[in-house]
């Protein structure tokens, strides 16, 4: 019963983000770019963890390429199908560094994985197609996020980036569903 609803709220949400227009989605996404990067969290970190954006997703290739150029160390998750979860690989050069990885998400190059343990990272911007407002998120249903989050030491803070139409009162959820830290609204 969990996934039927889970599956059915994904695929309205999608929808949405789908819909939702250039102009529009640049403006709410420029909004939540200020809003994480004056956050105490983001000022703090030393090394953020970004998800590299899919079209339809709140898009955080600026969030990255900006992130660099302030002098923070940038870490973005290589997919580990067999293993089901991320490792985490520093970024230098986002448009020099990314190819198409599983499931169509860029991901750095072989030649440019250079792994950085979990411990390091400050700061998490965690992918969700929804969100509530208890921190927990649906995300494409794999668990991949939801495994890697568990490994997480207390001191990585967590955070999700979400249009308001993706903003629901409370998930279906799971046991094995971890919830984030914040989640930043626009």
């Amino acid at each position: 019963m969990v996934e039927l609803k889970k599956e059915n709220l994904r695929k309205e949400i999608l929808k949405k983000l789908r819909d939702i227009s250039m102009e529009e989605k640049e403006r709410k996404v420029k909004g939540l770019k200020e809003k994480l990067f004056s956050s105490e969290e983001f000022k703090k970190a030393k090394c953020v963890m970004f998800y590299v954006s899919k079209d339809y997703e709140v898009d955080t290739h600026k969030m990255i390429d900006e992130s660099i150029a302030m002098g923070k160390k940038v870490v973005v998750p290589i997919t580990l199908k067999e293993e089901k979860t991320l490792r985490p690989s520093e970024l230098r050069d986002r448009e020099k560094e990314l190819v198409k990885g599983h499931y169509g998400i860029h991901q750095p190059h072989e030649k440019h994985i250079r792994p950085v343990p979990l411990k390091e990272v400050d700061l998490m911007v965690v992918p969700g197609i929804a969100f509530d407002r208890s921190g927990h998120r649906l995300g494409h249903g794999g668990g991949y996020y939801d495994r890697f989050l568990e490994k997480a030491p207390p001191t990585v803070f967590t955070v999700g980036l979400a249009f308001s139409f993706q903003i629901v009162d409370e998930l279906p959820r799971h046991d094995t569903d971890i919830p984030i830290g914040k989640v930043i609204i626009t």
